[in-house]
């Protein structure tokens, strides 16, 4: 017997953040719980609404985890409506954002991969994703900040990832590859307030067809501003294949009760001296509030936090307005104390409470 269709949860994708944040956290969290969502006004308000190839690469993974029945999914389309028909189950998927806006925008490739994470945990199989797009960019989700920080925070939460890059794709239009490899994971909950001891620094330095001077450079100058504060990086240099030329630099620290990264593209002329101070001191700018988290490890911690077992507690250096507004999407799905601390722009805390 077919158990009956719950009614939807009706959502304005204007709503605070009002972008792609909020449209991911919508429909993984409808997956999740198995409840229906209707979403209008989508990315609204974003200087581009409507969905583009990014969400399309997500529901096609969402389509074959959930056997979800979809209305409105076309690029630009402001109107969605999801259904999800079974528990996510796992998979072995290709995505290729290419084809799904003509090459124009492609989107990036780790940003649907962290999307996936919560419900391919509860998958109860391995599951394996390759996907073709942006591996590095500016603005978004890079693969390096993906492999050094994201991972290894969900480790923290007990969940089992593994990405691989197999081809750079740097900046819109590019069609890099990653492969990534879920475990059925149990969730646990932590607490990270205070980020205590630094056990771990490093710098991932990703090039694809750069001068070799350049790359020596970035180098030089990126390892000189952690010894110079007495910290011994782990330094990686890696030579990747890709389409396009590009140069990738990510700082990044593991403490023992939390971590942070910064990283960046640098762009066809710029400098290495300024291209790397520019980044050293996002990444300053955590290390110096003393909190445990950086504000985008706080929302990929976020979802997945909901379905641990316990309270998870953690303090971040911005409390982000996506932060609140992904708050908000959970609470419209599930009964559940997600508390903020701090106001927007200020550094703050989040308590997960089920």
């Amino acid at each position: 017997m077919n158990r009956p269709t719950l009614q939807p949860v009706i959502l304005n994708g204007a709503h605070g953040e009002g972008g792609g944040a909020l449209l991911r956290t919508a429909l993984i969290m409808s997956a999740l719980m198995e409840q229906p969502v209707r979403i209008h006004s989508i990315r609204g308000a974003m200087r581009k609404p409507g969905l583009n190839a990014e969400d399309l690469g997500l529901l096609l993974a969402l389509r074959n985890a959930c056997l979800a029945e979809v209305e409105g999914d076309e690029i630009g389309s402001h109107d969605l409506t999801f259904i999800p028909k079974r528990q996510g189950r796992s998979f072995d998927l290709e995505v290729d954002l290419s084809k799904m806006d003509g090459g124009k925008v492609p989107g990036a490739t780790c940003v649907i991969a962290e999307a996936l994470v919560p419900l391919m945990a509860r998958a109860g199989a391995l599951s394996r994703l390759t996907i073709f797009g942006e591996t590095h960019s500016n603005n978004t989700l890079s693969f390096d900040t993906f492999e050094n920080s994201t991972c290894v925070g969900h480790a923290a939460q007990g969940i089992g990832i593994f990405p691989a890059l197999v081809t750079t794709g740097f900046g819109f239009g590019s069609r890099g590859k990653t492969v990534i490899e879920y475990e059925p994971s149990e969730v646990i909950p932590f607490d990270w307030i205070e980020r205590g001891e630094m056990k771990e620094c490093g710098i991932t330095i990703t090039a694809t067809d750069a001068p070799q001077p350049i790359v020596a450079e970035v180098e030089r100058i990126a390892t000189a501003q952690m010894t110079n504060l007495g910290w011994e990086p782990e330094v990686h240099v890696q030579e990747v294949r890709g389409r396009e030329p590009g140069l990738s630099l990510t700082f990044w620290a593991k403490c023992a009760t939390g971590m942070g990264s910064a990283s960046g593209c640098m762009n066809r002329g710029g400098k290495p001296q300024a291209y790397v101070d520019a980044i050293w001191g996002e990444f300053l700018d955590w290390w110096s509030s003393d909190t445990a988290v950086d504000p985008f490890l706080a929302d990929q911690l976020l979802v997945p936090a909901v379905l641990a077992d316990g309270k998870t507690h953690f303090s971040t250096q911005r409390i982000t307005r996506r932060l609140v507004t992904m708050a908000w999407i959970i609470k419209q799905f599930i009964p559940i104390q997600v508390t903020i601390k701090g106001r927007e722009g200020t550094k703050g805390s989040v308590t997960i409470q089920r």
